[in-house]
């Protein structure tokens, strides 16, 4: 084999080692998946979110659905309480958005986005410990309103529900996957 073609071979060895290295992402759910929920947990505290926004309810309407999205999801029974917990998942939402995006031809809006921020951790409770923690954690989605001619507190409202949970999912997601 000549100089060159061994070169060659050894550049294209190299390319494949460092391309077989990856990036570091990883699918949801496989084996090398790391979750911030310590095995040893059972039980996990959710306590009410605190609430800076002008949105009556919506710290309610999360915390419920992080309530269900843990017991859905989770191998822990989830509480609404900082007592006799292994693990307690606190939070505050900062800001709730809604910005309509979309208008149908009679100048009423059909779509909107809606944008949450909060401070939500995740804390072992003896000894205390941040597990996981997110400072400034953005959930934005985007729904459809209804045509039907509802009140704006029932389009709201399930709006509101529809965010609830897909926040849930979201943390949730980003705590058990860890993402």
């Amino acid at each position: 084999m000549s100089r060159r073609a061994r070169s060659l071979f050894a550049s294209l060895c190299l390319a494949l080692v460092v391309a077989s290295a990856g990036c570091g992402y990883r699918l949801a759910g496989t084996a090398s998946a790391t979750s911030f929920l310590p095995e040893d947990a059972r039980v996990i505290g959710i306590p009410l979110l605190g609430n800076r926004t002008e949105q009556a309810d919506i710290d309610q309407r999360i915390t419920e659905a992080l309530l269900e999205e843990f017991v859905r999801r989770g191998d822990v029974e989830a509480v609404p309480s900082r007592d006799g917990v292994d693990v307690l998942l606190e939070g505050e939402i900062w800001s709730f958005r809604e910005e309509p995006i979309d208008f149908t031809a009679e100048g009423r809006f059909s779509r909107v986005e809606v944008l949450v921020t909060a401070r939500i951790r995740l804390v072992r409770t003896s000894p205390e410990t941040i597990l996981w923690s997110q400072n400034n954690f953005v959930f934005r989605e985007q729904y459809d309103v209804p045509e039907s001619p509802t009140t704006d507190i029932d389009r709201q409202i399930v709006a509101i529900d529809e965010i609830s949970s897909g926040f849930a999912r979201s943390v949730v997601t980003s705590i058990l996957e860890g993402f």
